[in-house]
């Protein structure tokens, strides 16, 4: 079963395997330090492929998250921070407009989304609101392939060819209940880019794609077994997925 793990190519399945290269990323890693005493641990074993592994004070691992470090940025009107009841300490998430202008209205853009970064705390001292560049990662959890134009349309979608919408921000919540907006985006894109990529940790391979659509680039990576149809250069992908992102340095 595909996993955000399995999509970088780790095999998630083998629960010995993930604790080892949770422990592998703490010892090998590079140490991020925050004012706290806790720190981020951030694991590059080529590929793009970034793990990053949350450290308290105390010098206790309480969690790791994936992400892929590639070429595809967009400018974001960040607005607001983003802590979810079951998160720890050093999770976190920002709420924006892709697409802001930069010297503009930072709440003015294509469209407002939420992405999960694992690097949250890092940015402590961020004033929002703020338009930065942001690095994001589309964790495909459905992905369709198409050749060119012609054959996305004969799809018989009722979206453009380069459209997203902001699935996350749509979460149905019981009376009384306040639920916050999830990290998750369905787009269509133009690929700018495509590979297989091997990672050099388990020899396992994934798909990534550069992938142009309203608002800006994202990087697509996604498991094998869920991808449908062959990701090309100048052709269209219609991706459902997760949403990592890095700020990048001003």
């Amino acid at each position: 079963m595909a996993s955000h793990f399995t999509t970088l190519g780790f095999d998630s399945q083998d629960e010995q395997a993930f604790r080892d290269f949770i422990m592998h990323t703490a010892a090998h890693g590079e140490w991020l330090a925050l004012p706290d005493e806790s720190a981020y641990v951030m694991w590059t074993p080529g590929a793009g492929i970034q793990m990053w592994a949350q450290v308290n004070a105390d010098g206790g691992i309480i969690g790791l998250n994936p992400h892929f470090s590639g070429q595809g940025q967009m400018q974001v009107g960040l607005i607001s921070r983003i802590n979810r009841a079951n998160d720890n300490a050093l999770d976190g998430a920002f709420y924006g407009w892709a697409g802001a202008q930069e010297g503009g209205d930072p709440e003015q853009g294509d469209y407002p989304f939420v992405f999960d970064a694992p690097d949250f705390r890092i940015h402590d001292a961020l004033a929002l609101p703020a338009i930065v560049a942001v690095q994001l990662t589309a964790f495909a959890h459905t992905l369709k392939a198409y050749p060119d134009e012609e054959t996305f349309r004969a799809s018989e979608t009722h979206m453009a060819a380069e459209s997203c919408i902001p699935s996350g921000l749509f979460i149905v919540s019981l009376p009384g209940e306040s639920v916050p907006p999830a990290a998750q985006v369905i787009f269509n894109g133009h690929v700018v880019a495509a590979a297989v990529l091997t990672n050099p940790h388990t020899s396992l391979t994934f798909h990534w794609a550069r992938v142009k659509t309203l608002g800006g680039e994202y990087d697509v990576v996604a498991d094998p077994a869920i991808v449908d149809g062959e990701i090309i250069p100048q052709g269209i992908v219609s991706v459902s997925g997760w949403v990592s992102g890095r700020v990048m340095p001003a």
